[in-house]
C-alpha cells in the first residue's frame, strides 16, 4: 500500500513534466519568412477591425482599456471563441451584426 502511494506522486510529478515538454513553444531562426511573427487570426482580424470602422460600428473602436480592436479579435480567435468573421464580412450595417451572433 505504501508502495502505491508514493508511485502516485511520482506519476504526477512525471505527467507535468511531459505536460511542460510539449507546451513549450518552438522559436525558429528563420528570419527569411515575413510571418513567423504573424499569427493565423492576424489577417482576418484586420479586415474584421478595418470592416468594423469603415461602417462606424462601436466594435472596431478600441475596448475601453485601450486594447486595440484588431487585438481583442485575434486574442479571442486564439482563446478558441469564434466571432464569426466571414459573416460580418458581408454585413452592410452595424444593425446586421446581431444577425451573425446565432
Amino acid at each position: 500500500m505504501n508502495l502505491q502511494r508514493a508511485s502516485i506522486p511520482g506519476l504526477v510529478v512525471l505527467i507535468v513534466a511531459l505536460t511542460s515538454f510539449s507546451c513549450t513553444p518552438k522559436h525558429r531562426d528563420n528570419s527569411s519568412s515575413s510571418d513567423t511573427s504573424t499569427s493565423v487570426s492576424q489577417k482576418p482580424c484586420e479586415d474584421f477591425c478595418q470592416h468594423l470602422r469603415t461602417l462606424g460600428c462601436r466594435e472596431g473602436q478600441p475596448l475601453a482599456d485601450g486594447t486595440p480592436c484588431e487585438k481583442f479579435c485575434i486574442d479571442t480567435q486564439e482563446a478558441g471563441l469564434n466571432l464569426n468573421i466571414p459573416c460580418i464580412l458581408q454585413t452592410q450595417s452595424c444593425g446586421e451584426l446581431q444577425r451573425c451572433n446565432r
